[in-house]
């Protein structure tokens, strides 16, 4: 399955096994490092997952800045859960690799992703969600900033 790995440095892409047609859970578990959660607030048809315990077991990778889509769904700001995020403000912070897959809504199921899809994930990380944002932001709220 084509999926794209998002580590420290780099967003490269990467062959996910598969297993009865569907994405093999112990590849993800390998990849990630632990147990997988899924994390799909950012993009439409695709899916991040990320190490369930990264917070506690992985350093930090990438600080997620809210996109349009997250405000058009009405992700709560972590300023203000009494409102939807602004395009721009910061969200979360992402620890250990994170894995992008493509997401069929109407089976529920992973797939490849799109050419247009790796396309967004890659400008994404590249662009808004840069290398070394995770341990950036990690650094400032420590300084109180």
């Amino acid at each position: 399955m084509k999926a794209l790995l998002i580590d420290y440095r780099q967003v490269r892409h990467i062959n996910l096994k598969e297993e009865d047609g569907r994405v093999s859970l112990k590849d993800l578990q390998n990849r990630v490092g632990g147990y997988v959660e899924p994390f799909d607030p950012l993009f439409e048809n695709v899916i991040l997952y990320i190490n369930e315990d990264g917070i506690g077991s992985c350093d930090p990778n990438r600080l997620i800045i809210a996109n349009r889509h997250m405000a058009e769904e009405g992700y709560a700001s972590p300023k203000d859960p009494c409102r939807p995020v602004t395009p721009g403000e910061p969200y979360t912070i992402l620890h250990g690799n994170i894995i992008a897959v493509g997401h069929d809504p109407q089976t529920g199921e992973a797939r490849s992703l799109t050419d247009g899809e790796e396309r967004e994930v890659r400008d994404y990380f590249h662009r808004v969600s840069r290398p070394g944002s995770g341990v950036m932001a990690v650094l400032a709220i420590r300084a109180g900033r």
